[in-house]
């Protein structure tokens, strides 16, 4: 009787496991013209890495639509803070240039 719940506990911690893995940007397969993702990440002076400020923090052009990455441990515990970029790329598609956005900086924003 005890190997029986013992086997059970096993094969239920195993199926549990299976079901909860999911696949994401990080290790995805993509195909010629498929949309990738772009993350941006933290920013700080380089003489001082732990001070960090959200990328949009900064006087950029801000997204209409703000994505925040859900961040494995690593990335957690390396202080990472990803939010989606304004930029569109493409799978093994060539780009020279392309505006985002154009903003004009206004004294406020200078003085950042």
């Amino acid at each position: 009787m005890a190997e029986m719940k013992l086997l059970f506990i096993i094969a239920f911690s195993i199926s549990s496991l299976i079901s909860t893995v999911r696949s994401d940007s990080s290790d995805h397969c993509y195909k010629e013209a498929d949309f990738v993702p772009l993350f941006a990440n933290k920013v700080g002076p380089f003489h001082n890495p732990s001070e960090t400020y959200r990328y949009f923090d900064l006087p950029f052009c801000f997204p209409d639509h703000l994505k925040e990455k859900k961040e494995a441990l690593g990335e957690v515990l390396n202080g990472d803070r990803l939010v989606s970029a304004p930029y569109k790329l493409e799978f093994q598609r060539e780009k020279d240039f392309v505006s985002v956005c154009k903003k004009t900086l206004t004294k406020e924003d200078e003085a950042c």
